[in-house]
């Protein structure tokens, strides 16, 4: 069964569960109480295209079948991190290939997970294991369209939407809410669990841009100008 949400038709039905009773008890209605559940999750952006990229967990409950810890891999490809996205639990290492002819400077300032590989080449940079749970920025030093990010959570049930803006979520414990993050968010968005698992189509208030894609003309001709003024 296909269950399909928007935000502003859930702030709404939101509004008319407070008339009818408190929204608690109107959500205990529309949201499962699931002990264990899998639930595959459609994620379709403002302008109807899909949104990849997009981590969702179920708040408080854990895996269907917890992973152990493993470490990941964020290449660097034709001046890309890839991929955008990579989920690790708190301890996990990562390494940082450079598949690329050129030398990247791969760092990151957010808290509790600042690191700096400083100018490398193929796999000449060592792992860099990430400790606090949250989410990292990361960035080159020399190519500034350069960016990705890492989930960091120690809910093992964390999914990442693909190109068809699908995510395959997997679970046990009691859970009646699904958690979308995605970079192009300013926060976290909540929705109710369907009390049957199958399907559920979410719109998102976003229309996905890929952040590493090419500049414009007016941004080229802009970075110009700043370079031009900041020489002189």
């Amino acid at each position: 069964m296909l269950w399909q949400v928007n935000v502003l038709g859930l702030r709404s039905m939101y509004g008319r569960l407070k008339t009818l009773g408190g929204l608690a008890a109107g959500l205990l209605l529309l949201a499962g109480d699931a002990s264990a559940g899998e639930l595959q999750v459609r994620l379709t952006g403002s302008d109807g295209n899909p949104v990849p990229f997009a981590v969702l967990t179920v708040p408080g409950a854990e895996a269907a079948q917890p992973a152990p810890q493993a470490g990941a891999t964020v290449d660097q490809r034709e001046r890309r991190f890839d991929p955008l996205v990579t989920t690790i639990t708190p301890g996990s290492e990562v390494t940082f290939p450079n598949s690329d002819d050129t030398r990247h400077h791969v760092y990151s300032f957010s808290p509790g997970n600042t690191f700096e590989l400083k100018l490398f080449r193929a796999n000449d940079a060592p792992p860099v294991a990430f400790n606090a749970p949250g989410v990292v920025t990361l960035g080159c030093n020399i190519h500034d369209s350069m960016k990705a990010y890492l989930y960091v959570s120690e809910n093992p049930s964390a999914a990442v939407s693909d190109v068809r803006g699908v995510a395959n979520l997997r679970w046990q414990g009691v859970a009646t809410e699904v958690e979308v993050w995605h970079p192009q968010l300013p926060e976290p968005l909540r929705f109710p669990l369907p009390v049957a698992g199958g399907e559920l189509a979410l719109d998102l208030p976003l229309a996905w841009q890929d952040p590493q894609g090419s500049k414009t003309d007016s941004e080229l001709e802009n970075m110009l100008k700043r370079f031009t003024r900041d020489a002189n």
